[in-house]
């Protein structure tokens, strides 16, 4: 592991680094396309998720799997305990989605991956996405929790 310097402002950064820790730049070492070795069903995803550099790519893959898995298993539910154990899944899958929406709204930054921001940044384009809230996400997630925690006191017994 060795050290170079950051072409934009001449920063120290590891050359395993992705982007500069001082201005955000994305380092040429890193730009390069990640390639997997591996053969098989299972490449093909891996590919599209090493590809992916933005969480919101990542979570559009994640929620499709889940969507599939949720879809495949719904066609199995017999008894009463499986619908039970099912809708509680579900549950959480929404909650997932919903805390993601809402820090898709509040936290725009957070979303974009580093190396994008840094283009961004340099391009001058950055003051379009505007100022990060993450207190009204936070307070919104935590209302979720406790609109969620209110349904399971009023229909949990039932």
């Amino acid at each position: 592991m060795g050290m170079m310097n950051c072409e934009d402002c001449g920063h120290g950064v590891s050359d395993k680094a992705a982007s500069c820790v001082n201005c955000g730049c994305p380092l040429c070492s890193q730009t390069t396309e990640v390639k997997t070795q591996s053969k098989g069903p299972m490449s093909g995803a891996w590919m599209a998720v090493t590809k992916s550099k933005t969480p919101i790519n990542l979570f559009a893959i994640a929620m499709m799997s889940c969507s599939s898995i949720l879809g495949m298993s719904a066609i199995h539910i017999e008894s009463p305990e499986a619908l039970s154990a099912f809708t509680y899944t579900l549950h959480v899958f929404m909650a997932v989605t919903g805390m993601f929406f809402v820090t898709i709204l509040f936290c725009r930054k957070g979303v974009y991956h580093p190396d994008d921001l840094a283009k961004a940044k340099r391009d001058g384009i950055t003051d379009d996405l505007g100022k990060d809230h993450p207190e009204i996400a936070a307070v919104l997630i935590v209302i979720m929790l406790t609109a969620y925690a209110v349904y399971q006191g009023v229909y949990a017994t039932q």
